[in-house]
């Protein structure tokens, strides 16, 4: 058992609530581990954008994500739970996007039940048939090569079904070796309720409403073991790029962005400089 998976499973054996980073690249996980993280979600839509520089459509494919994932483990020591979509295909395809995924060091990878549409921008393209994402998820717990990856079922059925259709798809799910369960999309504090009573599994869940998310109590007393706040730090490091850019580029003065840059001790830290420094000192006899 790898000392990063050991990580994720004691943050969902756990009794409370942690709140997880969500990062977009290997220069925000290294910052959410020296902040001293547990976790950190690399989710679809950022991942995108950040190493491609595209929208959240059918762009990007299972090598892509796991090129990704293996720069960010490999900088930053954190249990990082990826985004895998539907698998990048069928079940078979599934099992194969588990042992990449395992191999470039992810701990939990997510399989979510949304259809993949053909076209960009469907509003709603809708669900898989509960058979297709129950063989999916099948498909992955058997694929593992390390039994403390932790594969992680992912639905929308509570933004997209009746609750109870939800509760059934969410049980199927829940009977498959899946040890996790990711919701989103949900609404109110009785969806929450009623999954938790359809299972034991922790649950993970993506930007709750306000009166959910800052409710750490119930939150832990029904179940959610991972909190995810969704990306707001990608779009804070998306605005900082296009103010400071654009300032530059209006003939703005440089002494005027200092007040917002990061210190030259934050840098140092950041990109690991001490670090080299002693690897240098140690090694490079010559």
């Amino acid at each position: 058992m790898s000392l990063v998976r050991e990580r994720f499973r004691s943050v969902l054996s756990r009794p409370g609530c942690t709140l997880a980073a969500n990062i977009f690249d290997p220069l925000s996980a290294r910052i959410a581990h020296m902040l001293g993280y547990e976790v950190c979600v690399l989710s679809g839509s950022v991942g995108k954008v950040a190493n491609l520089g595209v929208p959240d459509i059918v762009l990007s494919n299972m090598s892509d994500v796991v090129d990704h994932c293996r720069r960010i483990t490999r900088i930053a020591d954190v249990s990082l739970m990826v985004d895998a979509e539907d698998g990048f295909g069928n079940a078979v395809n599934v099992a194969r996007t588990v042992r990449e995924m395992e191999a470039a060091g992810v701990s939990a990878i997510e399989i979510e039940d949304n259809f993949v549409p053909r076209r960009f921008n469907v509003a709603d393209p809708g669900l898989v048939s509960k058979e297709e994402q129950v063989g999916k998820l099948e498909s992955a717990v058997a694929a593992r090569t390390d039994p403390s990856t932790v594969i992680v079922a992912r639905s929308a059925s509570l933004a997209l079904c009746s609750l109870d259709e939800a509760v059934d798809r969410i049980g199927a799910y829940a009977q498959t070796g899946a040890e996790a369960l990711m919701l989103t999309g949900m609404q109110s504090r009785e969806q929450l309720e009623a999954v938790h009573r359809a299972t034991s599994l922790p649950l993970c869940v993506l930007s709750p409403p306000a009166d959910i998310r800052n409710d750490d109590a119930f939150l832990a007393a029904n179940g959610v073991r991972i909190l995810m706040l969704g990306n707001p730090t990608f779009a804070l490091a998306v605005q900082a790029i296009y103010d400071g850019l654009k300032h530059l580029k209006d003939g703005g003065a440089l002494e005027e962005l200092n007040p917002k840059q990061a210190s030259p001790d934050l840098l140092r830290l950041v990109n690991r400089t001490d670090e080299f420094v002693q690897l240098q000192e140690k090694y490079l006899r010559s």
